[in-house]
């Protein structure tokens, strides 16, 4: 057995283990448990659709546990975690050495952090953009504000200036473009941000010259409907690695194999110092049922083996 599928399989035991074990505050109240009581969490917005579907299936598991999810930008959720004002997080990255020294070594324990899926940001055009195959150093490029007309990339171009639009600016998708694919550079003055990627999703549709920047997630479920209205609304943007290779877009089997080059790993953070109710979300998010809900949404399953198939031309 895969050392992966071990932690998964005595998470659940400890899980299961620890239902029978009541906990309660010093005035009597009872204190959830790993599949009881309530708990509120705030998710990185990025991963709304597929956290929102494992939320419905965990709930209707476990009927006397409720996990309330508000979507925010990760900054906002990262924020909350470290004030100690929710103690369950989602985001696309773990915790620095700097967090965790700072803000939980003091209080005598470290956050739980489970890898459960591999995200990607994605890149979007208007219907009407003809430029659906860009390079890394083009993006580059963009990004840092080296290239802010459509015909520097392209001559053919009929468009204007590059309008790049983002989420939200605290969102992880500003950080990983600023830190990840810029350089750590500054974003360029024509870059701005929305308050969410439904509202990305939206304005490219309805501009010509904008450059959407978004959680893959949002289009990965070719099977949701609301998914197969934005790709009729938008455009993805393939990534090739230099000029003349091929390019690839953000899907699971191009996340599995590294050739889209723009991956991220979502963490569940949980700084319970006990065993609640996160470490039951946790556990199930990580375990076989949990992932399969993550292989279907589109993302990339951080604990399920996954198969390829070479295709014969």
């Amino acid at each position: 057995m895969e050392s992966g599928k071990i932690g998964v399989t005595l998470l659940l035991t400890i899980v299961l283990v620890s239902v029978s074990c009541e906990q309660r505050t010093k005035d009597g109240r009872v204190l959830d448990t790993p599949t009881s009581g309530s708990i509120r969490i705030l998710v990185d917005e990025a991963y709304q659709p597929v956290i929102a579907s494992a939320i419905d299936v965990f709930d209707t598991l476990y009927p006397r546990a409720e996990v309330q999810a508000d979507y925010v930008a990760e900054g906002e959720a990262v924020a909350a975690l470290l004030r100690d004002s929710v103690q369950v997080i989602i985001i696309g990255r773990a915790l620095t050495q700097q967090e965790i020294d700072q803000y939980f070594k003091p209080r005598g324990f470290v956050p739980k952090m489970t890898l459960v899926a591999y995200d990607a940001v994605a890149f979007i055009v208007h219907p009407e953009n003809k430029d659906t195959l860009l390079t890394q150093e083009q993006l580059r490029q963009i990004v840092t504000g080296q290239k802010t007309r459509w015909r520097e990339l392209n001559p053919k171009s009929p468009l204007g200036d590059i309008v790049i639009v983002f989420d939200h600016p605290l969102s992880g998708t500003v950080r990983y473009v600023r830190d990840s694919i810029g350089g750590g550079a500054a974003l360029p003055a024509n870059a701005f941000a929305l308050k969410g990627n439904a509202e990305v999703i939206d304005y490219v549709a309805k501009h010509k010259n904008a450059l959407g920047i978004i959680g893959a997630n949002w289009i990965s479920d070719a099977d949701d409907k609301g998914v197969q209205s934005f790709l009729r609304e938008v455009k993805l943007v393939d990534v090739a690695a230099a000029p003349g290779k091929e390019g690839f877009g953000p899907y699971q089997a191009y996340l599995a194999t590294g050739q889209y080059p723009y991956r991220r790993a979502v963490y569940i953070i949980n700084a319970q110092a006990r065993t609640g109710l996160g470490l039951g979300f946790a556990a199930f998010l990580a375990s076989d049922p949990g992932q399969r809900i993550i292989h279907k949404d589109g993302l990339l399953a951080a604990q399920a083996p996954i198969r390829l198939i070479q295709l014969q031309k």
